[in-house]
């Protein structure tokens, strides 16, 4: 009796110490507890204390002395109790042995609620959604009401696999069931509905009774996400002054996201310092990083460096956004600076890196480094990267290596559209049409607006007009040729540089939505294909209507002057332009010392040069517009070696410069002069460009270089001369039906 009563204290002493342990977390106290019990001898009867253990077991990921607890309870039957076969499922899946976890639930005689819960929450915990849905409408059929913590995985669960509809049902059950008062459930359907329909999310927000700082930050995120920050930046006014909840640092990443969308400095600055007041800008490097980006977005790099330079936690995403900052203004000296400082501080570079460098390189047009970091790529393996792969893509065509961007996208095992979009662009830019337009035909996914604006770049390339009929006709199929401006604005360019200028005017009428831009390319159509009053009408038009013109609309306007030989409307509108408060840029001048020099006003566009603004250079075509007025004005004009000068000194590898000295001084029969050019030509290596025409015979645009001779059978030679008579015949009648 006396030994019995020994055992009984001594047993009652070792739960207490296994009970005590687990109340302060101490998992290893608790499992060294049960074993001291068995090395002891003492059989431990008491249920409670073996989920204790297994409990202990799961937090110290401890399988296999586990396993060897569960033997010696399942031959002394205690796995009966659905508080321990709960807990041994439980533990298996702490352990990450989920096999395990399933077979001892189906090896349990009496579950419970808490069984279910095991297995639907161990499984979502592990990612695995699609089984712990399953075994969730399971539990249900066998009536199983889940707890809290399941429903939030089950609702996270819906959303990884975007299985939106089946989130409504769930949202429909807890409705019923009374769990839509609790807020954790609440925030979890609120973040559903954010990521598949922002109507429903807000009105779920609005119906809830109690909103935490969760539930604001993630409708202000949704607003955002969904490119309506002016709403996400109202909403978190009214979070702040109304509602009086104190945001986080993830409501403020998400506001100054909305600053940087809609690149608004004021409201930026505003926000970062309500995020001083708050202490809320030093402890949190998303924050710190958020305030670099909107700084860079709202063109104030400078701030966004000093956001940088105060910050002592920078991570990888700190250095790629002040590199982005730098890119985005143009200020590429300085990016490269702190990528070299980045290698100093031994910051290892990753693919986001790699993708500021290329824009560095396009910025530069430097094709070594563009071919280092296409070695980088390889080493590091981003080869799977199609951000990076795009971007090298767009740095080799943008450096002339169009042939290496090609190789760049052979490579590629899946082509997505934006690395086709960016090698149709790149082919267009290098003069290449035929081949931008056979990586169009090669696409498998459908292109979007940004590939079908580099198509109809490659068409206007081609001066085909049945190829921008055609790309126009894909647009339409495509639904892009509706509202979006950029397209349409495209389809107008691509139609007048074919010469198709009623087609164009056509496209531009049909447009139900026109910005500056697009006033801007027909007016610059109607001047190129040599009709300056339809082009100056169309300017006052967009003036009337409420357009603001912009420098590149000037320039239009005053092309169209110059060509049409308008000199007082041309300085008129340049004038207007001063008086808008536009300041005039180089091109500009340019355009009015051309249209000067045409008119034979020579010593008024010297006169104009000479007295040019300080931060205003005149360019050698600008010079080279007073040589081309003297070449056709000998008499109004003399030719000074000033000009010939400057022109060769600020272009000395362009051959242009060279050949328009040279048939300047050919006019003036100047002969010693023009030997002089050439020889100059020779000495320093100038590589002449060759002028061409285009003339499009059936289905093909033949190019006729200046000096070129034709390789062709006196019967191949006929055929060719029949078909530009028959072209030119039908110009001819088409003419003469509208004079008539």
């Amino acid at each position: 009796m006396v030994m019995g009563s020994h055992l009984c204290s001594k047993l009652e002493a070792f739960s207490s110490k296994i009970k005590q342990a687990s109340v302060n977390g101490r998992w290893r106290e608790v499992v060294t507890g049960y074993l001291e019990i068995q090395r002891a001898g003492v059989q431990c009867n008491d249920p409670f204390v073996f989920p204790i253990v297994f409990k202990a077991c799961g937090k110290l990921s401890w399988l296999f002395q586990g396993r060897c607890i569960q033997a010696s309870l399942l031959k002394r039957g205690f796995e009966s109790f659905a508080s321990v076969g709960n807990s041994v499922a439980d533990f298996y899946m702490k352990c990450g042995d989920l096999c395990s976890a399933i077979r001892e639930f189906d090896c349990m005689t009496s579950r419970d609620l808490v069984s279910w819960n095991v297995i639907v929450f161990g499984l979502l915990d592990h990612g695995f959604e699609e089984e712990g849905l399953w075994w969730f409408s399971k539990s249900r059929v066998w009536g199983c009401e889940p707890n809290v913590s399941t429903l939030v995985f089950v609702i996270h669960a819906c959303r990884s696999l975007r299985s939106y509809v089946d989130g409504e049902k769930i949202h429909s059950y807890m409705i019923r069931s009374g769990f839509c008062g609790i807020s954790s459930v609440q925030n979890s359907i609120l973040c559903m509905y954010s990521e598949c329909d922002l109507s429903s999310a807000r009105r779920l927000f609005d119906e809830m009774s109690e909103r935490d700082v969760i539930s604001w930050s993630v409708v202000i995120r949704s607003y955002v996400q969904s490119q309506e920050p002016v709403l996400g930046l109202k909403l978190f006014k009214e979070m702040v002054s109304e509602a009086k909840t104190e945001p986080d640092c993830v409501t403020m990443t998400s506001v100054l996201k909305a600053c940087a969308v809609l690149e608004d400095l004021d409201v930026g600055r505003s926000v970062h310092g309500f995020s001083i007041r708050k202490g809320l800008d030093l402890v949190d490097v998303f924050v710190r990083n958020s305030l670099i980006d909107m700084y860079s977005k709202g063109f104030d790099v400078d701030s966004a460096f000093r956001v940088f330079d105060e910050t002592t936690c920078r991570n990888i995403v700190s250095w790629n956004s002040i590199l982005a900052g730098f890119v985005h203004n143009q200020r590429c000296d300085e990016a490269l600076e702190m990528f070299r400082l980045m290698g100093k501080e031994a910051t290892e570079a990753d693919e986001i890196t790699l993708v500021m460098l290329l824009q560095v390189c396009k910025f530069f047009e430097q094709p070594l480094p563009c071919k280092s970091i296409h070695c980088v790529i390889i080493r590091h393996g981003y080869e799977s990267n199609e951000v990076a792969l795009s971007s090298l893509i767009d740095a080799y065509t943008s450096c002339s290596l169009v042939d290496d961007a090609g190789t760049v996208l052979d490579s590629m095992t899946y082509k997505d559209v934006v690395s086709c979009s960016t090698m149709i662009s790149g082919f267009a830019h290098s003069g290449q049409p035929d081949e931008a337009i056979s990586i169009f035909c090669q696409m498998r996914e459908k292109p979007n607006a940004i590939t079908v604006i580099s198509l109809l770049s490659a068409c206007s390339v081609s001066a085909d007009l049945r190829k921008s009929k055609w790309a126009h006709g894909i647009a339409i199929r495509r639904g892009l040729a509706i509202n979006d401006i950029s397209v349409n604005t495209s389809i107008v360019d691509a139609y007048a540089k074919c010469g198709a200028i009623e087609l164009a005017r056509r496209a531009f009428d049909q447009m139900p939505l026109k910005n500056v831009v697009s006033w801007t390319v027909i007016i610059s159509a109607y001047a190129i294909n040599g009709l300056p009053d339809k082009a100056l009408a169309l300017f006052e038009e967009m003036k009337r209507q409420g357009n603001t013109p912009n420098a590149v609309t000037y320039l239009a306007a005053l092309s169209a002057c110059n060509h049409g030989g308008l000199v007082k409307k041309g300085l008129m509108i340049f004038k207007s332009m001063v008086e808008n408060d536009h300041k005039p840029l180089l091109q500009h001048y340019s355009c009015i010392v051309d249209m000067l020099s045409r008119a034979g006003e020579i010593d008024t566009a010297m006169e104009l040069i000479k007295k040019l603004p300080e931060d205003v250079k005149a360019g050698a075509s600008t010079w080279g517009a007073i040589l081309s007025g003297c070449r056709n004005r000998l008499k109004n004009g003399t030719i000074t070696s000033e000009v010939v000068a400057e022109i060769l000194e600020l272009s000395p590898l362009c051959s242009s410069g060279y050949l328009l000295a040279s048939s300047v001084f050919a006019a003036e029969k100047s002969w010693d002069d023009v030997a002089m050019m050439r020889r100059l030509v020779k000495e320093r290596k100038v590589r002449v460009v060759a002028g061409y025409s285009m003339v499009l015979e059936g289905s093909i645009a033949r190019r006729f270089l200046a000096g070129d001779t034709l390789s062709l059978s006196d019967s191949e030679l006929n055929d060719v001369v029949l078909s530009l008579h028959r072209c030119m015949r039908l110009e001819l009648d088409d003419t003469i039906d509208k004079v008539t």
